[in-house]
Parts: C-alpha cells; structure tokens; sequence
C-alpha cells in the first residue's frame, strides 16, 4: 500500500523516492550515491507525473540499480572507515544505528534489495561522516598553515565522481571533502587535502599547479596514479 507524504513519493519497487521540488519544467528522477532515488519536480509539477516518468523508465532505472549493487557490497563485519564496524541484522523493524564505534543496520526478513543497500549505505555515510567532521578539518588546517594556503570554509560532500574541490566564490575559498576520503590510505588524505589547498593559488591544473603540487606533496605524480585503484562512489 502507498505510503507516500508530500516530500516523498512511494513506488511498489522501488520503495520511497525524495521529491525535490525545483526551477524549471522538467522532471527528473535520477539514483544519488547512498542508491536512493530522488526525483526533481518543477514547484507547480504534479505528483503523478513522477508515477509517469518512473513507469516510463523502468528498465532504465533497473539497469542503474544493478550497477549500483555491483560497485560496492558492504558485508556484516567489515571494517568502515579508519575506526568503526558494519554489524547487519534481521529483526521486526529496519533501523541504522551508530552505537560508540559499531554501525548497527536492522533489515527486516522481506526487505527488498534496493532497501536493504540503502540502509546499509545509510549507515556507512553516518559512520564516514562523523570520521571525517572528527579528522578532516584539523589535518586540513594543519597542511593549510603549514604552507601557507588559507581558506575560510569545508565542507562535506560524498559525491560519486570525485574525491574533493575547491571553490572561489564571492571572496571566499570553499574546500569540498568527500567522506570517502576515510575509507583511503593516510597519504592519499594527505594528497587530496594538498590537492585541494593547492588550487587556493592555482584555481587550474596548470603547469604551475602541478609543480606547485610537487613541492608540498613530493611524488604527487606517483600518488595521482595510486589514488585511481580507489573509488569515491560510497
């Protein structure tokens, strides 16, 4: 039976979908890197036209699910992160937890696939998140005063493409850190925070952003390459 409320729309296969209400005429329904779906509705858009499009795009959206599923598979007692660990259980009632250093995930016997990853991601974002909040900005602005490379704010992203960014806007140095970085070797942290700070004077990757790069990160080069054995995607 739907369960729908008005900032979410519930689908038979698909279980609940965020509606994001937007600019525009479009609407949209795309799967965000935690594998839930998110639909985009223009302000004035009606609620059925997200049942339209979904029923339009089911095959597609399967076909993302399932690439979804096969880039990560977290298991019952795997290590998250620097510190905690994944316990995975089946009780009466889906809950995720963060209970000291252990993310607790209760999935219930008919829970769907789709769902189940989705409780599990949820838990693993929590656990990456507090990790990074704890550690990032202390060893950021460590790096940062060591050389000299100010910024005025962090903040936390886990988007599928990318590892960090820095922004300049409005006068103002903006570093993106994305809680994967938690899941990487301690040097390749340290590469990406570098990386980023680096961009505080050299906004492009020029010639003088790399060797730049090189003198606060030596073998920057070699751990460029290193970092593409890793994935971003949570």
């Amino acid at each position: 039976m739907a369960h729908s409320s008005n900032k979410t729309f519930y689908d038979e296969e698909f279980g609940d979908i965020e509606i994001r209400r937007v600019k525009g005429y479009s609407v949209s329904i795309q799967f965000q890197t935690d594998g839930r779906l998110v639909a985009r509705l223009p302000r004035f858009g009606s609620r059925k036209d997200i049942g339209r499009l979904l029923d339009a795009n089911r095959s597609k959206l399967r076909r993302s699910m399932e690439r979804i599923a096969s880039k990560k598979d977290y298991a019952d007692g795997e290590q998250i992160g620097k510190s905690h660990r994944l316990h995975i259980k089946t009780g009466d009632e889906e809950s995720v937890k963060l209970q000291k250093l252990d993310v607790n995930v209760i999935v219930r016997p008919s829970t769907s696939d789709l769902e189940r990853t989705r409780l599990i991601k949820d838990g693993v974002a929590k656990a990456l998140r507090k990790e990074a909040k704890a550690y990032l900005p202390r060893r950021l602005q460590y790096l940062a005063d060591q050389y000299d490379l100010p910024y005025d704010k962090v903040r936390f992203t886990h988007a599928k493409s990318r590892w960090g960014s820095c922004t300049h806007r409005d006068d103002l140095v903006v570093i993106s850190l994305n809680i994967m970085l938690m899941t990487l070797p301690n040097e390749l942290i340290d590469y990406v925070l570098l990386h980023e700070l680096t961009h505080v004077k050299n906004p492009n990757h020029s010639a003088d952003f790399w060797a730049d790069l090189e003198r606060v990160c030596p073998e920057a080069k070699a751990k460029r390459r290193d970092i593409k054995k890793y994935s971003p995607y949570l």
